[in-house]
């Protein structure tokens, strides 16, 4: 029944949130500076406005048209199937990077001193060796590890999933990882792989802090990166 109560408030809050879309978008809308804004372009922007606005009403008509069916479904008793279907879903999005999930963990940080840029070499290496230590979420700047995820160079930037950060700024990375071989195992090992970079930089290059953290917090992959995008991907038959 707890369960069932969840799917509920679920379904409600997305609702609420297609509604306050609605909103904003009526609100933008009364905003447009006409005094700044040729008449064609006005009419082009209320267009556009008028097609988002009906496309966020058919999408609320469709949800709460599911949500009547899903009423009918558990007051019958025939919702078990669907909420054990709702249950994996949440476990595939979590494998997938889809929802922000937290433990304990590691956090490394590395600081580029003055006259040097990170190499994006370096954020790689300590990432692919979370990865081989079998951390279970990681995150680079915030921005969360996918399959999809990249880490290159692009002149004074590095990018992480399609953001780019300066490289004569910090960079983090945390990690998820099994808590009974961090102090044992997971610091000592990349404390030494730490010392291996620094060896191979100058010592002016830049400062690797790697401590671990009771409380570490992975944020799920935003709906606007690159490695969210799905629209091109047609399902075999």
């Amino acid at each position: 029944m707890k369960k069932k109560w969840i799917q509920y408030a679920s379904i409600l809050i997305v609702c609420v949130f297609v509604g306050l879309a609605i909103a904003l978008l009526m609100k933008n809308l009364n905003l447009i500076n006409v005094g700044d804004t040729s008449i064609q372009e006005l009419q082009n922007q209320i267009i556009d406005y008028q097609k988002k606005n009906e496309d966020l009403n058919n999408r609320n008509t469709r949800l709460y048209e599911y949500l009547r069916e899903l009423e009918e479904e558990l007051a019958s008793g025939r919702g078990e199937s669907y909420l054990h279907i709702v249950e994996e879903k949440e476990q595939y999005a979590l494998f997938a990077g889809l929802r922000a999930v937290k433990n304990a963990g590691v956090v490394i940080t590395m600081t580029p001193l003055e006259g040097y840029q990170m190499q994006d070499a370096v954020v790689r290496q300590f990432v692919n060796e979370l990865s081989a230590l079998g951390a279970q979420a990681i995150a680079v700047n915030e921005e969360r590890k996918v399959a999809t995820t990249e880490i290159r160079t692009s002149q004074d930037m590095i990018l992480v999933n399609g953001v780019s950060y300066a490289r004569t700024e910090p960079f983090e990375i945390k990690a998820i990882i099994d808590p009974g071989k961090i102090d044992s195992y997971v610091v000592p090992y990349l404390l030494s792989i730490s010392d291996n970079i620094k060896k191979q930089l100058s010592d002016d290059a830049l400062t690797i802090a790697i401590r671990k953290d009771e409380h570490v917090l992975i944020p799920a992959l935003n709906e606007d990166r690159i490695a969210y995008q799905m629209e091109l991907l047609e399902p075999v038959e």
